[in-house]
């Protein structure tokens, strides 16, 4: 490889585009439903980053490519890593101080973000994109970062090897199409319908297609050789006919795309990406109208401070959004989070990205960072705020990394039993023993009391000025199950003290999928006169098909859904596909806890998700009321 300089050719209507993909992302985390495809976003940036690098290095004549490898990766480095850092160290001492009871995850979470590994470690420590208990981690966006930083290590290697082995660009662009093709297929084979996608969502092997077809587009629509004398007006025609097209498309995946359906893993996200690659290859060009578009000042700006906004958008939103807001975002917190996110991506910008991307590292040591007490009256404000705030936000942080600093009352799904059955079985709560947090004495025992006991405890007195208190008990079914995921642990006991011969089946995270395999044991409860309570739909989306197979499971009985009131962006979608069940069917009944609960963030854990006291005897209450009124 030569040691000559990066042949760079900017191009305004890229930074259009960078704009749009980084408002979509934003706006699926800010949960609004016209965004329910705005993760799509990040493959747009992936596309884009593979075709930008390898037109970058790419020579025009020849196989030497145009850049050294320690230039490459020393001008890379500049670019992500500075403010990468500061937004890690950044939210973490804010973590410190106002969220210690994300501690315990976020440690693990930084040091992988560091290392830029975090996908994997989400991976290995099946950490859900979609799911977490109480707040999410507010690093998970870094894990798109990880994939493009492994990239950027290894493909410089993979191109110079394959173009000294292939030599001609043409025959190449099929080889890396190739590669693109079989990460696809990797994806296609390993994600299961109705369970998490997190493993392929975050995988470097499932979903490096999108780098590679850019990488593909780079040699087969070579930035560097794009001229408008080369066009007929015949071919300016289709050119900009297709790139309208392909922004259409994009537009519209971003509104009625979401993360559950099936076909974007197999085969979806691929086409979504050709589509990308063709909007990308249409606006590059110097015709092209949608081009000049694009190249709207606004969209420019926030184009070029896109990867600022990117890197700042998630912990703002995560640290700065109470739990019961998750999902149900308010306008007022979004806008002025918004706001925040754009200043803060300002200061990166000016203060961090662009200084050391055009100083160096050394430079920029020295300029903010070197402390001089000698000069200490005549350097900037800047400066002295910078010498001061870079100690000590690191002091925090290597203090917080090594544990000296104690964590808050963790709220997670470790802290509650993952089992619980009664009358099917013995009653038993089996505990997470290597993953459960210490409790005192006193709070043991009554855990323990409440669970293995269920059959001793008394009815709890009716308060007649308490409208949420649970009425008197009425057995009119000759047999009830219940059967549901963390909810349905915690109501287990009072449940069971309104009905003694009531058989429950509740399970931490369990899913849809899991309970249509759950379903044959309790084939017995398929009989006229019994009931069948399902309270599903807390961790996770269900495909139609599992749905139904559950619900035909119990084609006979009486069957009570129970919709969910979870901070999770797939709340809505559960709750509407349970109403469509029930409105299809007679002898489905909807329980709508939601609507009981929305209001009430009383009702439930620090986490969101799990229920207090009073939460229990709402629910409770809610079942037993349906369960009358249908017989």
């Amino acid at each position: 490889m030569s040691g000559k300089s990066l042949n760079h050719r900017y191009i305004p209507g890229l930074d259009g585009i960078r704009a749009l993909a980084v408002l979509a992302v934003i706006a699926y985390h800010f949960n609004f439903s016209w965004a329910r495809g705005g993760f799509l976003g990040v493959d747009i940036f992936f596309v884009l980053s593979g075709y930008l690098i390898t037109s970058t290095i790419l020579p025009l004549k020849g196989n030497q490519l145009t850049v050294s490898l320690k230039k490459f990766w020393i001008g890379r480095f500049r670019r992500l890593l500075p403010a990468a850092y500061v937004m890690i160290v950044s939210s973490f001492v804010w973590t410190m101080l106002f969220h210690k009871e994300l501690l315990h995850t976020l440690r693990g979470d930084a040091l992988s973000s560091i290392f830029y590994s975090s996908n994997w470690w989400f991976i290995f420590h099946k950490l859900s994109y979609f799911d977490s208990f109480g707040s999410p981690s507010p690093l998970k966006n870094l894990w798109s970062l990880a994939i493009e930083e492994q990239f950027y290590l290894i493909w410089p290697l993979l191109l110079m090897i394959g173009l000294y082995i292939v030599q001609k660009q043409s025959q190449l662009a099929k080889v890396v199409f190739l590669g693109a093709i079989c990460s696809a297929l990797v994806m296609a084979i390993l994600y299961q319908p109705g369970a998490d996608p997190s493993r392929v969502y975050y995988g470097t092997d499932t979903r490096c297609f999108e780098l590679l077809i850019g990488c593909w587009l780079a040699l087969v629509w070579p930035m560097k050789r794009l001229s408008s004398q080369k066009l007929s007006t015949n071919h300016v025609k289709k050119l900009n006919s297709m790139s309208f097209i392909a922004l259409t498309i994009f537009l519209v995946s971003i509104v009625y795309v979401d993360e559950y359906q099936s076909f974007l893993y197999r085969g979806g996200m691929f086409l979504f990406c050709l589509n990308a690659a063709i909007l990308i290859a249409c606006v590059c060009h110097p015709v092209s109208i949608l081009g000049k578009i694009l190249a709207w000042k606004p969209l420019c700006w926030i184009g070029s401070r896109s990867y600022g906004i990117y890197l700042w958008h998630y912990p703002v939103m995560v640290l700065g959004t109470p739990i019961h807001e998750i999902g149900n975002p308010s306008y007022w917190r979004v806008a002025w989070q918004f706001v925040l996110i754009i200043m803060i991506a300002e200061l990166s910008y000016r203060f961090i990205e662009m200084p050391i991307r055009k100083e160096g590292f050394k430079d920029y040591y020295r300029k903010y960072l070197v402390f001089n007490k000698n000069k200490w009256e005549s350097i900037s404000l800047s400066r002295k705020i910078s010498t001061v705030m870079v100690p000590l936000f690191l002091l925090v942080f290597f203090t917080g990394m090594t544990g000296v600093v104690g964590e808050g009352q963790e709220s997670t799904s470790s802290s509650y039993p993952t089992t619980i059955k009664i009358n099917g079985d013995e009653p038993t709560a089996n505990l997470n023993d290597h993953d459960k947090q210490p409790e005192t004495d006193e709070a043991t025992t009554s855990k323990e009391k409440e669970v293995e006991d269920v059959q001793q405890t008394e009815t709890p007195k009716q308060d007649e000025n308490d409208v949420h208190a649970v009425p008197e008990k009425k057995e009119f079914y000759s047999g009830i199950l219940a059967i549901g995921d963390s909810l349905m642990i915690d109501i287990a006991p009072t449940l069971h003290t309104i009905y003694p011969t009531i058989t429950i089946d509740g399970k931490i995270g369990r899913q849809v999928s899991q309970a249509v395999k759950l379903a044959p044991n309790y084939a017995s409860f398929n009989q006229p006169n019994n009931a069948v309570i399902l309270q599903l739909g807390t961790n996770g989306y269900f495909t139609n098909d599992q749905m139904d197979t559950l619900l035909n499971a119990f084609s006979n009985a009486d069957i009570y859904l129970v919709n969910t009131r979870v901070p999770r962006s797939w709340e809505a979608k559960v709750n509407e596909a349970l109403l469509q069940k029930a409105q299809e069917h007679e002898h489905i009944t909807l329980i709508d806890w939601h609507a009981a609960a929305l209001n009430h963030p009383e009702y439930f854990a620090p986490d969101g998700v799990h229920l207090e006291k009073k939460g229990v005897e709402v629910l409770t209450n809610l079942i037993q009321q349906s369960l009358q009124k249908q017989n």
